[in-house]
């Protein structure tokens, strides 16, 4: 923050559009920071939990968290952020192993018991998630998130399911660009993916079937509309190519609606003086040919920009919070992103794998109690 007010002194008379890039780069720079401050405490949290599993039945404790602190310090950003994402993706393959049916099997069988997947998570992972009746005094609480058994610091204790929109497939979403209207279950990965948990509901507890939804699944009625509507509503309102529809639904049935681990989105904000005992965090899920069978108890799906899409520019926040860039360069990039021609504007490089599972997790920040709601 203290490096973009410097910045923002040298302006002498800024102009009303030049003080909006200024606060609008600010905010992205103060968002960056955030993320990096995310990562070493999951960093942190994470450590303690691999040393809890490497130490249980050694004659050590494993190390001290001051140990654990000093190495984290000596590490640069990106490398806290691939550790974290490892030891995340593994906790999120934990889980799937423990839902499938027998100890070692890699039988592709559905089994949309319950109460059978509630008994494996218990006897696999010690704990399964369940939504009740929300304990936070407010009026529109609702219902949240529990846990039935134990977790332990560092853990996942929940995934949070639903559709992943990636960079500009977000014009693919439900009533875009009125995204939010009528959605509480949408939430932003820290690369901007946005995830909608919406059509999952309680999965398979759901009173009504309305997973996938738009734009996925259409209705015969909206088959028809796409393919007879104006040119101004096509522009208005894009709709995937039927190859790729048909692709995505398939994923989308194939994935374990039975999972006892896919609730986060029924979490809450925790009451007024009460620390929350998780963390949000980002995760790209890389299955290897092994563990593909653990495809469908990963309840996410992603739903990504088409490869021709002339509109792959990369964003103000996108550009400030990239720590390979220099201060000066992300200032640089952001003012070719704002008022730039569209031949010198930064466009996204798509580092992450697009074989892997863009998903969010809740990471325990302490042990959570049987009965207790996650918060």
């Amino acid at each position: 923050h203290g490096r973009a007010h410097r910045y923002t002194t040298r302006l002498s008379y800024p102009s009303p559009m030049s003080r909006a890039f200024i606060r609008r780069a600010s905010t992205s720079a103060a968002r960056a920071l955030q993320r990096e401050l995310d990562v070493h405490k999951l960093y942190l949290l994470t450590s303690l939990r691999v040393d809890a599993r490497t130490s249980r039945g050694a004659s050590n404790a494993g190390r001290g968290s001051d140990e654990i602190i000093a190495e984290a310090h000596g590490m640069t950003h990106e490398a806290r952020q691939g550790a974290v994402n490892a030891r995340l993706c593994d906790e999120v393959v934990g889980l799937a192993r423990a839902l499938v049916s027998g100890t070692a099997t890699t039988s592709a069988a559905r089994d949309d018991d319950i109460d059978a997947m509630r008994a494996r998570a218990i006897r696999g992972v010690g704990f399964h998630c369940y939504v009740d009746k929300s304990g936070v005094p407010h009026k529109e609480s609702g219902d949240g998130l529990f846990v039935r058994g134990r977790v332990k610091a560092g853990g996942v204790v929940a995934t949070y399911p639903g559709l992943v929109y990636v960079g500009t497939a977000m014009k693919y979403m439900k009533n875009y660009p009125r995204v939010g209207a009528d959605n509480d279950y949408l939430i932003v990965r820290s690369d901007g993916s946005v995830i909608d948990a919406k059509p999952w509901g309680r999965g398979c507890l759901s009173a009504t079937n309305e997973w996938p939804g738009e734009p996925i699944y259409l209705t015969d009625g909206e088959k028809r509309a796409a393919m007879n509507g104006s040119f101004l509503q096509r522009l208005l309102k894009p709709q995937l190519n039927e190859e790729r529809r048909v692709e995505l639904l398939n994923q989308c049935e194939s994935l374990e609606r039975s999972n006892v681990f896919a609730y986060a989105h029924f979490a809450n904000h925790p009451p007024e003086g009460t620390k929350p005992n998780v963390v949000v965090a980002s995760v790209d899920v890389a299955l290897d040919d092994a563990d593909a069978y653990l495809r469908r108890f990963v309840p996410n799906v992603n739903v990504t920009p088409d490869e021709n899409d002339e509109a792959s520019y990369e964003g103000l926040s996108s550009i400030m919070s990239d720590s390979k860039r220099t201060m000066s360069k992300r200032f640089s990039d952001a003012s070719l992103a704002i008022f730039g021609e569209d031949r010198d504007k930064p466009r996204i490089v798509h580092e992450t794998d697009n074989s892997a599972i863009r998903a969010l997790v809740l990471v325990a920040t302490r042990d959570i109690e049987d009965g207790e709601e996650v918060w």
